[in-house]
C-alpha cells in the first residue's frame, strides 16, 4: 500500500474521495470466475472468459450494452441460452462491510465520498438501485457514464469537473496502482489499498492525508 501524497498537493485539504468498487468497496464471491467459466463446455473457459473481457471493453466505456455483448459472445460459444446466467453472475457482488463503515465515517465528518469505478450499464445501475450506493455514497462515477475508463487520466478530469473541485482537493483509493498513477497524472491525490490491507491500514492511510477519520 502506497498512502504518501505527491509533493504537488500536499498543501491543499482534501473535500471529497472517490472509492474504487472492486477490490475496495465490494469483491467477488470465492469462485466467481470458476463459475464463471463454467458457462461453456469444458476445456473452453478461460478462452471464453479472455473474449468476454475483451468485448466488455466496449460495454465500460459505454459504447455499448452489455446485454449486447453478452448476446453476441454466448452465440459466438454456442450457449445463448445462457445470457441471462451471466448477467445475473455479474451481480454476485458482496459489499465489504468494513470499507462502508468508513464511508460513513468520513460522510458523518462532513466529507464527501463518491465512487469512482469501471463499470458497465447493467452493474452500475445493480450496484446503485440493489446494493444501496446510491444511499451509502454522494454519487457514482462509472466508465461507462463517463465514456472513458480510470486507465486514461481524463476519467478523472471529468470527475473533478463535475464535483467542481480542484483536482488536489480530491482523493481516490483504487487497489490497481495504475489507476492511482492516472489519477495522480490527472492532479489528485491517490492511495494505493486493498481489502486484503485491512481497515486499520485504509483509516491511517486517510489521516495521512489530513481526514478526520
Amino acid at each position: 500500500m502506497r498512502a504518501s501524497p505527491s509533493p504537488s498537493v500536499s498543501g491543499t485539504a482534501v473535500r471529497a474521495v472517490l472509492l474504487d468498487a472492486d477490490g475496495v468497496l465490494q469483491v467477488n464471491p470465492p469462485g466467481w470466475l470458476d463459475t464463471l467459466r463454467s458457462l461453456v463446455p469444458a476445456g473452453s473457459g478461460e478462452r471464453f472468459t479472455e473474449h468476454l473481457f475483451e468485448a466488455e471493453q466496449a460495454a465500460l466505456t459505454g459504447h455499448r450494452s452489455f446485454r449486447d455483448v453478452v448476446a453476441e459472445v454466448l452465440e459466438h460459444w454456442g450457449v445463448p441460452e445462457r445470457a441471462e446466467d451471466l448477467v445475473a453472475h455479474y451481480h454476485h457482488i458482496e459489499v465489504v462491510s468494513d470499507t462502508a463503515e468508513v464511508a460513513r465515517d468520513l460522510r458523518a465528518a462532513g466529507v464527501p465520498v463518491h465512487l469512482a469505478t469501471n463499470q458497465h450499464d447493467l452493474r452500475t445501475a445493480y450496484m446503485r438501485d440493489e446494493l444501496g450506493y446510491g444511499d451509502l455514497l454522494d454519487s457514482t462515477f462509472s466508465s461507462c457514464e463517463l465514456g472513458v475508463t480510470k486507465s486514461d487520466p481524463d476519467f478523472f478530469v471529468r470527475v473533478v469537473e463535475r464535483l467542481g473541485l480542484e483536482p488536489a482537493a480530491v482523493l481516490h483509493v483504487d487497489d490497481k496502482d495504475h489507476y492511482v498513477e492516472a489519477a495522480r497524472e490527472a492532479g489528485l491525490r491517490g492511495v494505493v489499498w486493498t481489502v486484503d490491507d485491512g481497515p486499520d491500514a485504509l483509516r491511517s492511510a486517510l489521516r495521512e492525508h489530513g481526514l478526520p477519520i
